[in-house]
């Protein structure tokens, strides 16, 4: 029991600060299934920043990457008026239909936990992280946003079927048995011999590949 609201309270202080990243870049409201995606997005992308992922695996879904847990903490900070449903969206058709809700961060409901969590020095890396990513994820169309994460290199790997296990940092290394870390890796060789990117500009051009990824469907 211990152990599970451990888990529950990290997963709950990542969706804030995601959220918070998300706010400070303008892609506020965001609809939850395009939230999973930047939560995936913000797991398979860590180790470009020698962070740990939250998360080092998740199901395969046509429709996208899907956390249950973090799914459960949205629910949480809505009912404690700590994220803000917009809007309501019907999704899908027939017994495949859902309502989708658009969110955004209530701001003064939410300080207190950011103020706690910016505290922890290694916290901090990873708000910086974030508001990179979502500088970047912004620039994909709210359109396709939803499915962008089904474009990443761990996640449409073919080797993986739908329905089974896209391991990125659970059971392999999070660098070189990482598909996404690879790829953006890969960059520095088209690169002059005396320019070497840092790791805010490989993240910036992996996100731009999905970017046109997405737009060529």
């Amino acid at each position: 029991m211990r152990e599970t609201t451990i888990v529950s309270l990290m997963t709950r202080a990542r969706l804030v600060q995601i959220m918070a990243a998300l706010e400070r870049n303008g892609a506020t409201p965001i609809p939850s299934r395009s939230l999973h995606s930047f939560a995936f997005f913000a797991n398979v992308l860590s180790p470009i920043w020698d962070l740990t992922p939250l998360d080092g695996s998740v199901l395969k879904e046509k429709s996208g990457p899907f956390y249950p847990a973090l799914q459960r903490e949205i629910d949480y900070l809505i009912g404690r008026s700590v994220l803000t449903v917009v809007s309501l969206k019907s999704m899908g058709h027939g017994e495949a239909s859902f309502i989708e809700p658009s969110l955004r961060l209530s701001k003064a409901n939410a300080q207190p936990v950011l103020e706690v969590v910016d505290a922890l020095p290694d916290e901090q890396m990873t708000a910086r992280f974030l508001d990179q990513l979502a500088a970047a994820f912004v620039e994909i169309t709210p359109d396709e946003r939803t499915d962008a994460a089904t474009l990443d290199a761990a996640y449409s790997d073919p080797a993986v079927a739908s329905g089974r296990i896209v391991d990125f940092a659970e059971w392999v290394e999070p660098t070189f048995g990482n598909p996404a870390w690879s790829t953006a890796q890969a960059f520095q060789q088209y690169m002059p011999s005396n320019m070497v990117l840092n790791r805010a500009e490989k993240l910036a051009m992996y996100m731009r590949l999905i970017k046109k990824r997405a737009a060529n469907g």
